[in-house]
């Protein structure tokens, strides 16, 4: 068979069923396998798009996202979606097609200079497969990156002169089985539990690593292993009487309408009070980010004895800690269960009411409000919400109760991702409510990706904020006494463009009138892009 087939062929085996991207004329035969072998391709606009779709994709199923794209430009313009896959530990791998051996790095057509190392920079794993018989061991190395401990993108850069060449294949098929998940060690968990036993007021910190699906399927798989860990996590939070945080990559964690949930409140005077005065501090998967401070700026401080729970040992190491435990957080919170008993009540949902209550609304923020609470009014349960980098999602963090999966560039904060991702989204299960926030200067970033989304033929509600330009950019130049330049950017009509687009588009300008539209929107089975603008916009 040819090579080309062969790689779609093992993906397939590898439990591949969709691959994100652009064909071009140097991977038409893998575009040949992938027909043959059944995996569904979903053409975007753009290779970010198909980049961030992957991202989407990957972070609702659990599952590696792909994307297969042509040498140079393709690759790097899919760069940005993987640098972003990297800091949210998201599975994405990149198939991307390589100039031939012998001209590589002499300038033929798309040719880079070292197309390895800049996926490498972005990726932190970069492999060229330099002969067809390396790719099934390659490719189980990647495999490894995306599915092993914490998550990472990964790249194999496949020569073009290769993906034509006839093999003896299909190789075999590998035995592909879910990488059971790394348990703390005995000495790390009893050192863990005596300090939670010995604790009166305890509180956890709940990040990324708490929430992670690694469910082996859409739907029931999946939810069942969220559901686990969401009941292990309240558990031990119950036993304890602690407070439970979230960060942003953990938001949803604890429901939101449990009695010991903050919320993802870090930025604010209640939660800094409530995690300065516990004397214990379990930290669950979480780097301790600076994008979970960025609305106030003002860093977490632990003062009392910190036990920390991560994959990822250089994170154990950044931050000292009395107790470091090297482990998946839903084996240690499992293990740990029979080692903690219910003791004496520590005013755990009292001190999460108090912590609820400190929060300090910028002007502008509390402007938001109405807004959003006439979106989570419309919204229908479990609906799933893909915010952009936007003045309204900001306030959104922190504000809106969280009843279904809450998806954010967190680590990277580019601009423009959250309409592609959510077509991923809609490509992983076409029965999920999904609704995207978006300002209208991120929404330029991929505005092609709207036409990708409408070929999906699925529903999907859009929210742009407009606020006619780089509205939190335009806020710094205030801030710092600057003439404004180059803030006040505007694509004039974006209600015609997107009905350009195929979209039902609408204008509002009262939260009332978009808690009708939004309710309206998700009755419909189209792509329906709101455009919310108010006389007193900042």
């Amino acid at each position: 068979m040819r090579y080309g087939e062969a790689i779609a062929q093992l993906l397939s085996d590898y439990g591949v069923r969709d691959v994100f991207g652009i064909p071009g004329v140097h991977t038409i035969e893998l575009y040949r396998g992938f027909g043959a072998t059944g995996i569904a391709t979903h053409v975007a606009r753009h290779e970010q798009g198909a980049g961030f779709m992957a991202d989407g994709y990957a972070r609702i199923t659990g599952r590696p996202g792909v994307c297969a794209v042509v040498t140079g430009p393709g690759l790097l313009n899919v760069l940005t979606p993987v640098a972003q896959a990297w800091h949210d530990s998201v599975p994405v791998l990149v198939i991307a097609a390589a100039t031939r051996g012998g001209l590589r790095g002499r300038g033929p057509l798309h040719d880079v200079p070292d197309q390895v190392a800049a996926a490498a920079g972005a990726a932190g794993w970069s492999r060229l497969v330099e002969r067809p018989e390396m790719f099934p061991e390659l490719l189980a190395g990647a495999w490894a990156v995306l599915t092993a401990g914490r998550p990472r993108p990964a790249c194999l850069s496949v020569p073009i002169d290769h993906f034509a060449t006839w093999i003896d294949g299909p190789w075999p098929a590998p035995a592909v089985e879910s990488p059971d998940p790394r348990r703390p060690t005995a000495e790390q968990l009893h050192a863990a539990a005596e300090e939670l036993r010995q604790a009166r007021r305890p509180v956890i910190i709940a990040g990324g690593g708490a929430v992670r699906r690694r469910g082996p399927d859409v739907g029931e798989g999946a939810g069942v292993a969220v559901e686990g860990l969401a009941m292990r996590l309240a558990r031990v939070a119950e036993v304890l009487d602690a407070p439970v945080v979230c960060t942003g990559n953990g938001s949803g964690a604890l429901d939101d309408g449990h009695p010991l949930a903050v919320g993802t409140l870090l930025p604010f005077s209640g939660a800094r009070e409530l995690i300065a005065g516990a004397d214990v501090v379990l930290a669950l998967g979480t780097e301790f980010s600076e994008t979970d401070v960025i609305y106030t700026g003002i860093p977490v401080e632990v003062r009392g004895r910190l036990v920390r729970v991560d994959l990822d040992e250089s994170q154990l190491a950044a931050h000292e800690a009395v107790v470091g435990v090297l482990a998946d957080v839903g084996a240690f919170l499992s293990e740990l269960l029979p080692l903690i008993e219910p003791g004496e009540r520590r005013g755990g949902a009292a001190r999460a009411a108090a912590a609820r209550g400190g929060v300090e609304w910028t002007a502008q923020s509390q402007r938001h409000l109405p807004w959003l609470d006439a979106l989570a009014g419309a919204c229908p349960a479990g609906v799933v919400t893909v915010l952009d980098s936007t003045q309204l999602a900001y306030t959104a963090h922190q504000y809106v109760r969280k009843t279904g999966p809450w998806i954010a560039p967190y680590g990277l904060g580019t601009l423009g991702p959250a309409l592609p991702m959510a077509a991923g989204v809609l490509v992983a299960d076409p029965e999920l409510p999904v609704l995207v926030i978006v300002g209208d200067g991120g929404l330029l970033f991929t505005l092609a990706e709207l036409a990708t989304a409408v070929d999906l033929g699925r529903r999907l509600v859009v929210v742009v904020w407009d606020n006619q330009g780089y509205g939190e950019i335009r806020d710094s130049f205030d801030r710092a006494g600057v003439p404004r330049s180059g803030t006040e950017v505007t694509a004039l009509d974006l209600v015609t463009i997107a009905r350009g687009f195929g979209a039902h588009a609408v204008r509002v300008d009262h939260p009332t009138a978009l808690s009708a539209q939004v309710a309206a929107a998700f009755a419909r089975a189209a792509v329906t892009v709101i455009v919310a603008t108010a006389d007193d916009l900042e």
